[in-house]
């Protein structure tokens, strides 16, 4: 029953359930009624003809011929492009798939990110959105002025995707082979607009000409942009008595910006062969790493324990260290477990002050040989470790056990130096770094730090660092392997020291 008399027009309430009207007494169901029916089977048509209509303008628009179906396709394949790696930017490869784990695994960090990787970012933002409205254009081509429509939408969308993409290069990124494609996708677009055109006018003509012309350049344009180099600097005079630390972050990383193991494990090899330091001391190195360290630096010798109570065999880490052969020959090596029972696989656990049982993050170890210089003879205990990451007590316990056997072994040989090389997981604020540094020198230079862990450039940590070379002698110079020349090697930055004894 209507909300009103359809004679009178005398407002009826909604619970109003009397056949007549109370105003002026007409039958509210059957008043006019042959009228009424009449005016709703007109409405109900005009209605179905303009549902026709629209579908046969999205069927026109968008299924007419083959070439109609290929360009429809062609809207949704860039989403798929942005699969493969769209730019190098940021020190790393940008494709959707990278940007949305970064997101999942390290947060929406603005802060962090350089200026190449923001503007590749808002390229594939941009993809998205105007592809979508490209997309939505489309199915209505056509009607009149829809082709000119969509050829604006179209160039719009290019121009846009060209000059986000230009500004990644200017500020130091590169395009990839995402990029091309998805410009091969843009061009096709284009060309297929005109090809599907019913009116193909000189003006609509010209325009996709020079629409083609404008992807042709901003291809070109990208492809010549300056790169980045992708060597590490030649080093005349490898420094003397160099020791290194490196958190290697082995198990780590993913294909889709880079920074997978299988790539990295190549860097560090190069980086290293670069300033062919005598002493390495490596942190979450795994057994795929080590082997190819052991084929590709054969000038080395190296021993590593696994730590135990990892999930598998690639993410069972170690705290490799290696040495010079034509340098030192090994007198002992040896591991110890940071636990209450550091002579076998274990972790630390402690009793808090609620009375609950807790534990480490995971097992720790310190690794460490006792070397021999072939010239002089002099002994050095080259020590490596890696502190607890969750609890502080483990850190603490870590370290009291670690300076414990820097004076077992002091007592055991006469006249030796030490080197001490790890990632504390602390700044030099935290106390198992001030037990330390109560017993041997921190060769950091204060003036030249910087922030060691770095997650792939993601998190912006400040300046102070959590990987350290302690020494019973001196730090005459100190370096952050900070190069990313090839990209990023761990999602930590080595350092390095030249040491006099």
């Amino acid at each position: 029953m209507s909300s009103k008399c359809p004679k009178c027009g005398e407002k009826l309430s909604p619970f109003y359930l009397k056949q007549n009207c109370p105003k002026c007494g007409v039958n509210l169901m059957y008043y006019k009624l042959d009228e009424r029916l009449e005016a709703d089977a007109e409405q109900a048509k005009r209605e179905v003809e303009a549902v026709e209509r629209f579908k046969s303008i999205l069927k026109n628009s968008s299924v007419k011929t083959p070439l109609h179906i290929i360009r429809l396709i062609l809207f949704f394949t860039p989403l798929l492009s942005m699969c493969l790696p769209m730019y190098r930017a940021g020190n790393k490869n940008v494709s959707l798939i990278g940007f949305i784990l970064s997101i999942v695994n390290h947060g929406f960090g603005i802060g962090a990110w350089s200026s190449d990787y923001l503007f590749a970012v808002f390229a594939m933002i941009f993809v998205i959105v105007l592809s979508l409205a490209v997309i939505i254009n489309s199915l209505f081509s056509a009607t009149k002025n829809g082709a000119v429509r969509n050829l604006f939408f179209s160039v719009f969308n290019t121009a846009v995707f060209g000059a986000l993409s230009i500004l990644v290069c200017a500020f130091g990124g590169s395009v990839k082979i995402g990029f091309f494609v998805t410009l091969f996708i843009y061009g096709a677009e284009l060309a297929l607009h005109l090809l599907t055109a019913k009116n193909k006018s000189r003006g609509m003509k010209s325009g996709t000409v020079m629409a083609l012309a404008l992807c042709v350049f901003i291809g070109v344009g990208c492809a010549l942009m300056p790169k980045q180099t992708e060597e590490y600097p030649f080093v005349d005079t490898p420094p003397e008595n160099a020791v290194v630390s490196f958190n290697l972050a082995a198990p780590w990383g993913t294909p889709f910006d880079d920074t997978s193991g299988k790539a990295r494990k190549e860097r560090f090899v190069e980086y290293m062969q670069t300033y062919y330091p005598e002493l390495i001391g490596t942190q979450e190195l795994n057994s795929e790493w080590l082997e190819y360290i052991g084929k590709n630096m054969t000038d080395y010798e190296g021993y590593a324990v696994k730590r135990g109570g990892d999930g598998d065999e690639n993410t069972s880490e170690m705290n490799g260290i290696f040495w010079k052969k034509a340098d030192f020959e090994a007198v002992e090596t040896n591991t110890f477990w940071l636990s209450q029972t550091p002579e076998k696989e274990s972790r630390f656990t402690y009793v808090d002050e609620n009375g609950e049982q807790q534990e480490a993050g995971c097992n720790r170890i310190c690794t460490y040989a006792v070397l021999k210089n072939t010239e002089s003879e002099k002994l050095i205990a080259f020590m490596n470790t890696h502190l607890d990451n969750s609890s502080v007590e483990a850190m603490n316990y870590g370290a009291e056990l670690i300076v414990n056997k820097i004076e077992e072994i002091k007592k055991q040989y006469k006249d030796i130096a030490f080197v001490l090389t790890g990632d504390f997981n602390q700044t030099d604020e935290g106390p198992a770094y001030k037990m330390i540094a109560a017993v041997l020198n921190d060769t950091t230079d204060k003036s030249k730090q910087q922030a060691t862990w770095q997650d792939w450039g993601y998190t912006d940590t400040g300046n102070k660092p959590i990987d350290f070379i302690f020494t019973s002698g001196k730090g005459r110079s100190y370096t952050v392997l900070n190069d990313l020349s090839k990209g990023y090697v761990s999602d930590h930055f080595g350092v390095m020291a030249e040491i006099d004894y």
